[in-house]
């Protein structure tokens, strides 16, 4: 008991130091950032109001509402003037590309900003959803994984393009294989954790597919057909002022109208290119999601596989030792917290040492079967027979008290004293002594039950075996 509660403890002290570093990682993190932040914003008041001097030369709405702007950051106005000349900038540069010469006028600095604006932002998003779920692992795994996942968040800070998302994705999802393999925590809470962070991913990814790439190359066949249009219609408008005649005004109008048709004609052409290479990259996507999701799912399969196999005794089907100690402190959690009672029973084969001296390990193993065979079906689902070891298994019964726990152990001894062999023509037959104890108050963990359910079973063997005791 004492080298348990010691080993208990050197796993406490473990989580406390991890959870420690893992806490000064995140502050060291955290004071960058606001560093970041401070220097950043230094540099907005310092040199901002410059560029909106430049900006604000040309006497338009556009150009005050930036004076304003850069006088306001000077004198540090508050977020809501700022937000208030912000809306102002907005409604000007709008108001500013409905003029076409407005347009033309200013379309080296603020079209290159609208081109990049939808693009920039997508990117940036996703740029900082992946930086999230990059965070979720670090403060949650291992630290030999840190460098790993160093080298994701400096891969991320260097994507430019939408395509390079992949690689980073690809990067997370080897990551997450590797330490499937590699772990030996509780598969459930693993598994329970994977699909989590698989969880964020294609939820990212899903947003990512709703407006897969090509945006602006779109808007930019949009924009060259209205400045056909633009320039056709102003040509139409002038050709009405300075006409001679009706039939000149028609003909002029007539070339115009042609070349609108043109143009059209060649948008539409460019849209179902457009279309067609969307359809054909989202294709793409969704097939290599669909490999990633096929590659998950035999990832999953594969650790449920491999918990199935750490909690079953190969030789009986029944749980092993492992799976008993995880349930016997599960139960013992919910009694000390909500005084939820459980009784435990010990079932140990009466002579068992004389069965395999006498007839061979052979019939010892399949009289060990038989037992969990005849147990299990008298049992609920909410129960668990596990071997603790050798010839000596045990019942965790959820919410039963002593009565209920007695009642089921004697059923269980009757049904097992029915068991026959035949082995040379002599009959071989195999009994148990049943120890049952019930969680109480004074309990602390699940040795105390244990040592009671096992002092039971010495009892009923004094007794004569066959038995079942209640302690």
């Amino acid at each position: 008991m004492a080298e348990q509660g010691n080993d208990k403890t050197d796993q406490l002290n473990a989580e406390i130091i991890k959870l420690r570093s893992q806490k000064d990682r995140l502050l060291k993190e955290l004071n960058a950032v606001e560093a970041q932040y401070g220097n950043l914003d230094s540099l907005y008041r310092r040199y901002f109001p410059i560029i909106l001097e430049a900006l604000s030369q040309d006497g338009t709405a556009l150009g005050n509402a930036c004076a304003q702007l850069g006088a306001a950051m000077r004198k540090k106005a508050s977020p809501a003037k700022i937000e208030y000349i912000f809306a102002q900038i907005k409604t000007a540069m709008i108001q500013e590309d409905i003029s076409p010469a407005a347009a033309q006028k200013k379309k080296g600095f603020f079209s290159s900003i609208r081109k990049k604006s939808s693009q920039g932002q997508s990117i940036n998003n996703l740029r900082q959803s992946y930086h999230d779920v990059v965070n979720h692992l670090k403060s949650t795994l291992d630290k030999k994984y840190t460098k790993k996942l160093d080298a994701i968040t400096l891969n991320l800070l260097n994507t430019e393009d939408l395509p390079d998302f992949d690689e980073v994705r690809e990067n997370i999802f080897t990551l997450i294989f590797l330490y499937i393999s590699e772990t030996s925590q509780d598969r459930e809470k693993v598994n329970a954790f994977i699909r989590d962070i698989v969880a964020r991913i294609f939820e990212i990814e899903k947003r990512l597919a709703s407006s897969y790439e090509h945006t602006n190359t779109l808007l930019s066949s949009n924009q060259g057909f209205e400045s056909i249009l633009n320039d056709e219609m102003t040509g139409i408008k002038y050709s009405s002022d300075v006409a001679e005649s009706l039939d000149d005004l028609r003909a002029k109008i007539s070339t115009g109208l042609s070349s609108i048709e043109k143009a059209l004609r060649k948008k539409q052409k460019v849209d179902q290119a457009i279309s067609r290479l969307a359809g054909k990259s989202k294709d793409s996507f969704t097939s290599g999601f669909a490999r990633l999701k096929q590659e998950l799912q035999a990832a999953t399969k594969y650790t449920e596989e491999l918990e199935k196999k750490l909690n079953e005794d190969q030789l009986t089907g029944a749980k092993n030792r492992r799976a008993y100690d995880r349930k016997i402190e599960e139960e013992m959690d919910r009694f000390l917290r909500y005084k939820t009672i459980f009784s435990l029973l010990i079932i140990d084969a009466d002579k068992f040492k004389n069965i395999n001296d006498t007839y061979g390990h052979a019939i010892g193993d399949r009289c060990l079967q038989e037992i969990i065979k005849r147990t299990q079906p008298l049992l609920r689902k909410s129960d668990m027979l596990a071997r603790y070891g050798g010839e000596e298994f045990a019942v965790i019964m959820p919410e039963t008290d002593a009565n209920g726990a007695t009642q089921v152990a004697e059923k269980i001894r009757q049904t097992i004293e029915k068991i026959e062999f035949l082995y040379k023509e002599e009959t071989v037959r195999v009994t148990v002594s049943i120890g049952v104890s019930c969680a109480k108050e004074g309990d602390k963990s699940g040795t105390d039950l244990f040592e009671r359910a096992d002092m039971a079973v010495y009892k009923a063997k004094e007794n004569g075996r066959n038995q079942v005791m209640a302690q």
